[in-house]
């Protein structure tokens, strides 16, 4: 999910009269949409000295966001919210709530990116609020617009795409009523447009959308949002099959994140580069791609643990200053902190137990898939050599089934399933009892007898593993299928629907067929 977009920031260089500040705006905006994408170091160097030789709280609050928008963009979430509550502790005395809504609608993105939707739900609340105060409308619309677009990005996280796409006609409305020039906010509400229809599965509205994206960005500076534009159209490609296009886009975004600071630019675009080279069988350069995406999260983690961990209860008591009498909240604060790093902390003990084990079943399944390859010299041995228990368990079950067959019956019968498990007549959805039955030669309940007693299961769980295993061989022998959708194999296998195969594999396999692929490619890659 696209999650990198500023909303807030690139409102902070809306000019005003006074040729300083043009002067200014110029080197704020060259900052942050052009340095900051090829030379991080430069640009954080450049934000600080505009913030050492700013005059006025005007250019030293414009210089502190400039800064935490840095940061932000490095994935360094610490810093970018200290400078950001530093700017709104600097703020607290001041009328000018044009600033105040920016820096409310700043921290509102920046605690959605670190999903405490809480905190981030109070920040957007309180920009709404801010704009109503903000005496010049036309530039209030524009800081409405960049709280719809917040709003937009929230609920693209929840998969709310259709209500996500609203949020983004609003505020293309109020971007269109501010009178100011609005290209990059509007190429970046195309770019997202084309991201939820994306995720809609809509490709033809979709491409339409990025589009419309890349026009609008022709006349701007290189930055990260051109390689979100770019990214979105390779996905939309390789969803098409389109590979000589897909490859185009691709390259030209990974040109964009491959100079750029922008870490979580840099995450969705290994992510595209993942799904073009699997598609394209490259394994190689999957391995590369892999390698470097994992170095990429696990700094993203590391800069957003280091927030939570060192950060939050210090933040928090600078908000205790600014607000009397707030000790009982940062308590509450504190102790939701360390609550949510143990319920980090047992998540990813969690997953890597789960994966453990997922990768024990699925060694134990290709193990049981090469036996079952092994020709067998007598398929059914276990007639004559039944341990006592056994003999004890069938006179039970023969009882309960008021069942009596010779012991040539049971195994002709026996002989048959072993047949039968070796042909592909169970992948025919029509197939029962009664015609398995009359295929044997025999009647149901001698057949039920013998699957309940030997199978140890009934007939559906019998015939629905017999389809799984068929698929996980045909998986295992034939890397083609592994490309499938998942509705083709539930079609090949004889299943009724796409989610009645993924359900009764899943209780076979104790993991689901895509999990399943996944590991069936990465044991190839080893």
């Amino acid at each position: 999910m696209n999650k990198l977009f500023l909303p807030f920031v690139l409102l902070l260089y809306v000019a005003v009269n006074a040729q300083d500040t043009l002067k200014y705006n110029a080197i704020y905006t060259k900052t942050y949409l052009e340095t900051s994408q090829k030379n991080f170091n430069q640009a954080v160097k450049t934000a600080d000295s505009l913030y050492t030789v700013s005059a006025s709280p005007y250019f030293k609050v414009k210089s502190l966001m400039l800064l935490a928008s840095l940061y932000q963009q490095s994935g360094d979430l610490k810093k970018s919210i200290g400078y950001a509550h530093k700017t709104e502790v600097l703020l607290e005395e001041s009328d000018d709530y044009l600033w105040k809504a920016k820096v409310s609608g700043f921290l509102a993105t920046q605690y959605r990116l670190l999903k405490l939707y809480n905190q981030s739900k109070k920040y957007s609340l309180k920009t709404f609020n801010l704009c109503d105060r903000i005496e010049n409308k036309k530039v209030g619309n524009m800081t409405r617009g960049m709280a719809m677009q917040e709003l937009a990005y929230y609920e693209q996280e929840r998969e709310q795409f259709h209500k996500s796409n609203q949020y983004i006609l609003k505020a293309q409305k109020y971007f269109n009523e501010s009178g100011q020039k609005t290209d990059f906010f509007s190429a970046n509400n195309e770019q997202l447009l084309g991201l939820n229809w994306y995720h809609l599965g809509d490709l033809d509205e979709a491409m339409v959308h990025y589009q419309k994206a890349l026009d609008l960005n022709k006349g701007l500076p290189e930055s990260h949002v051109t390689g979100l534009i770019y990214n979105g159209l390779a996905q939309v490609c390789i969803e098409k099959d389109d590979l000589k296009n897909a490859k185009k886009y691709l390259d030209l975004a990974e040109k964009i994140s491959g100079s750029s600071g922008f870490l979580q630019l840099k995450d969705v675009v290994y992510n595209t580069a993942q799904q073009y080279y699997l598609k394209t069988n490259d394994v190689r350069n999957l391995t590369k791609v892999a390698i470097k995406k994992d170095s990429v999260n696990k700094k993203i983690t590391e800069k957003s643990n280091a927030f939570i961990n060192e950060s939050y209860t210090k933040l928090y008591e600078q908000n205790h200053e600014i607000s009397e009498g707030s000790f009982r909240k940062d308590v509450i604060i504190i102790i939701g902190a360390v609550l949510l790093i143990l319920t980090i902390a047992g998540f990813m003990l969690y997953t890597r137990i789960k994966h453990r084990k997922n990768l024990k079943r699925f060694n134990e399944i290709l193990e049981q898939v090469n036996r079952e390859r092994k020709p067998e010299s007598d398929p059914v041995p276990e007639i004559e050599s039944f341990s006592e228990e056994t003999e004890e368990n069938e006179r039970k079950t023969e009882q309960e089934y008021s069942v009596t067959m010779t012991t040539a019956t049971e195994r002709k019968i026996l002989i048959k399933l072993y047949e039968f498990e070796r042909s592909d007549i169970f992948t025919n959805n029509n197939i029962s009892l009664p015609y398995l039955a009359s295929l044997f030669e025999t009647n149901t309940k001698y057949l039920s007898f013998i699957i309940n007693t030997h199978k140890k299961k009934d007939f559906n769980n019998y015939i629905n593993e017999l389809r799984v295993y068929y698929v996980i061989k045909k998986l295992k022998i034939n890397p083609k299928y592994r490309k499938y959708k998942i509705a083709v194999l539930a079609e090949e296998a004889g299943f009724s629907s796409q989610n009645k195969f993924a359900t009764i594999f899943k209780k076979v396999t104790s993991m689901s067929p895509s999990l399943f692929i996944k590991h069936l490619e990465e044991e190839k890659v080893k």
